[in-house]
């Protein structure tokens, strides 16, 4: 090999190390991480109580979360630096506690912080404040379908959600042997299910004939009209379930 063919093995081989190291922040589209520790001035920096930064990345697209609000932009990295422009936000009423929450998030991703991505681990630095985050799937594991207690928290009707009516209750079961246990919101009964990757079909669905004309009626109104469409799609995030048939659904959560 010449001088020349072996300069041209060096110039391939930096390109392909340079490329290597530019495709790594690529490992941050599609994923969500939760945080697990602040730091400021070298002291832990305590969140409301409840509440967690939550960011998530997709198609260019960042949405953060601490607490109340959800603020949203596109987002992309120059080096090791986050850059998020565009940035909107949700107007949801919170109280003020939550509300500085918000702004001191939006504070920080409007900093440029550095980024550090290494396997599930997220960090966030801005001056002297360090943001630690956990990817998702690691930090709240998704349940499974099968064996939890799913109760229904949330009615979705087009583009608007609701809470369950006040003093109401509906859970769902889904057994190993494909029989599905429901409690309506006033009357019980169950039926069996398949699944097929995203969809789930429930079939031979039967429940007791009490009449209800309270909220538990409107409750049960809601969750029969979603499970008797037969043909729904399913997806579980963490704790929570979401069940649609066309612009009905269901979110309930694992227990």
């Amino acid at each position: 090999m010449n001088r020349w063919q072996m300069a041209l093995v060096l110039v391939n081989a930096m390109t392909m190390a340079s490329c290597s190291f530019g495709a790594q922040p690529a490992t941050l589209d599609g994923r969500t991480f939760l945080s697990t520790g602040i730091v400021v001035a070298g002291e832990p920096f305590a969140l409301v109580d409840g509440t967690r930064i939550r960011l998530s990345f997709a198609d260019g697209q960042v949405s953060a979360q601490a607490g109340c609000n959800t603020m949203f932009g596109s987002y992309r990295l120059d080096g090791t630096t986050l850059v998020v422009d565009g940035v909107g936000m949700t107007e949801m009423g919170c109280d003020p506690d939550r509300h500085a929450q918000d702004e001191w998030l939006g504070d920080l991703l409007a900093a440029r912080p550095t980024l550090t991505l290494a396997g599930n681990d997220l960090s966030l630095t801005s001056g002297d404040t360090v943001v630690s985050l956990l990817d998702r799937e690691v930090a709240d594991p998704d349940l499974g379908l099968v064996g939890p207690l799913w109760t229904v928290e949330e009615i979705i009707s087009g583009d608007a959600v609701s809470s369950t009516p006040p003093g109401t209750t509906a859970t769902l079961r889904f057994g190993a042997d494909g029989t599905l246990e429901v409690n309506f919101g006033c009357n019980t009964g169950g039926g069996r299910y398949e699944v097929d990757g995203s969809m789930l079909r429930i079939f031979d669905l039967v429940q007791t004939e009490m009449a209800c004309t309270d909220e538990r009626g409107t409750l049960e109104a809601a969750v029969g009209g979603v499970l008797s469409a037969g043909q729904l799609t399913w997806q579980v995030e963490a704790s929570k379930l979401t069940l649609t048939a066309g612009d009905k659904g269901l979110g309930l959560l694992g227990s």
